[in-house]
C-alpha cells in the first residue's frame, strides 16, 4: 500500500481556522476586514471562523472596538504543551543554568514547517538586553538558529527548500558544510541588527536533531570566546539527557583523556 503524504489529508476549513489563530498571535487585536485582507479570504468566511473560535473560547472580541484577540483557551493549549513536552521539561534546567551563568537571553529553538519556534526562553536580567523569544516565530531562513536547523535537513528536502535561490538560500548553501560539520552558527549582527546570535545543535535518540540552544547578546558587550564554551557544555549536557549516543561518547572520551593526562602527571 502506498503511503500518502499527510498534506493530502488536510481539511481546508481547519487550516483556515488555524491561520486566523496564527494571525491573531502576532497582533494585539485585529478586525474582520483586516483579517480578510491578510488571509485572502472572504469577510463572511472570516466572520464565521471567528464566531466558531469565539464560542469555543479560542478568541474573544473587544466590545468597544469590535476587533478580535486570542482567548484564554489559546493560553491553556500553550500551557498544556509546556507541561506535556518531554523536550521542554528536560531543557528547562539546562537552559536556566546557562542563562544564569551567562547573564544573557537563552532560548530553545525548534524547526517546524519552515518556521523556527521558541517554546522555552529565559530573558536576560540586565538593563540592556535582547528580548525573550517566547511566543514568537520567524521564517527559518531569516534567523540564525533557523538557518542552522535548516542546514541539518536531509539533502533532498534541503534542495527543494533552497530552490528559490534567494540571498538567504545562498547564505545557507555557502555555509552548509560548516553548519553541518560544527553543528553551530555565530551571527555577528548580520541578520539581527546590533545582536550577536550564537546557536548550537542539540541531538536526541539515534542522534537525530532535537533542536538548538540559542544565546542572544547585545553586540557591544558580546565576548564570544567566553560564551561559546558554556554554550557547548549546555548543548552537550542536554543532548546527553535526551539520550544522544554521540553526546555520551564525546563525554566518555573527554573523561578518558582527562584521566590519562592526570595519570601521566602523577608518573612524572
Amino acid at each position: 500500500m502506498v503511503k500518502r503524504e499527510k498534506a493530502n489529508y488536510m481539511i481546508q476549513s481547519v487550516s483556515h481556522a488555524l491561520d486566523v489563530l496564527e494571525e491573531l498571535a502576532g497582533n494585539v487585536e485585529i478586525g474582520v476586514t483586516e483579517l480578510s485582507k491578510r488571509l485572502k479570504l472572504h469577510k463572511n468566511n472570516v466572520f464565521r471562523l471567528l464566531a466558531t473560535l469565539e464560542l469555543r473560547g479560542y478568541v474573544e472580541q473587544n466590545k468597544d472596538s469590535e476587533d478580535y484577540r486570542l482567548g484564554v483557551k489559546a493560553l491553556q493549549l500553550g500551557q498544556a504543551y509546556l507541561t506535556q513536552s518531554t523536550l521542554v521539561a528536560k531543557a528547562y534546567p539546562v537552559l536556566k543554568e546557562l542563562a544564569d551563568s551567562s547573564g544573557e537571553t537563552v532560548s530553545l529553538a525548534l524547526l517546524q514547517n519552515g518556521q523556527v519556534q521558541f517554546p522555552l526562553s529565559f530573558e536576560s536580567k540586565r538593563p540592556v538586553k535582547v528580548a525573550s523569544r517566547v511566543a514568537v516565530s520567524f521564517p527559518a531562513k531569516m534567523n540564525a538558529a533557523g538557518r542552522l536547523l535548516t542546514a541539518q535537513l536531509p539533502d533532498a528536502v534541503l534542495t527543494e527548500l533552497l530552490a528559490s535561490n534567494t540571498p538567504q538560500d545562498a547564505a545557507i548553501k555557502n555555509q552548509l558544510g560548516e553548519l553541518r560539520r560544527t553543528g553551530a552558527i555565530i551571527d555577528r549582527a548580520a541578520i539581527e541588527l546590533d545582536v550577536i546570535s550564537i546557536s548550537r545543535i542539540v541531538r536526541g535518540i539515534r542522534d537525530e536533531v532535537a533542536g538548538a540552544i540559542e544565546i542572544l547578546v547585545p553586540q557591544y558587550r558580546a565576548k564570544i570566546e567566553d560564551i561559546v564554551p558554556n554554550l557547548e557544555e549546555a548543548a552537550e549536557s542536554l543532548s546527553n539527557v535526551l539520550g544522544s549516543a554521540r553526546a555520551g561518547l564525546a563525554a566518555q572520551v573527554e573523561k578518558e583523556v582527562a584521566a590519562t593526562l592526570e595519570s601521566n602527571l602523577r608518573v612524572r
